[in-house]
């Protein structure tokens, strides 16, 4: 039984970590075409997929626990070529919160 666990704790880390770099590519994707939304629909589909296995690393592992694997997580981030300048990173902001607003008007 501990195995079984050991397992399914080891496949969800892994899914976080490709998820994560997966996420920071697109978010490139989004600041190089910011008119083209398939990288904005990827990004919140691939952000909810991300979040959900935040919470169920959570349930299994409790907060703690996930509040030091997201610290690793971006550190790993900040030291990989898809890490966004600061500029970047306001551009994006403001790329995804207009995304959502246009969105939410046409639903």
């Amino acid at each position: 039984m501990f195995g079984l666990f050991t397992s399914k704790l080891k496949k969800i880390e892994e899914k976080l970590s490709f998820l994560a770099n997966e996420i920071a590519s697109i978010q490139k994707n989004i600041i190089l075409y910011p008119r083209e939304n398939t990288y904005k629909n990827l990004h919140v589909t691939k952000t909810k997929e991300l979040n959900d296995l935040y919470n169920e690393l959570e349930t299994i592992k409790g907060e703690e626990y996930v509040d030091h694997f997201i610290k690793k997580l971006t550190g790993n981030y900040l030291a990989s070529e898809n890490a966004l300048s600061n500029q970047e990173e306001k551009l994006l902001d403001k790329i995804l919160i207009e995304y959502k607003v246009k969105s939410k008007i046409k639903v």
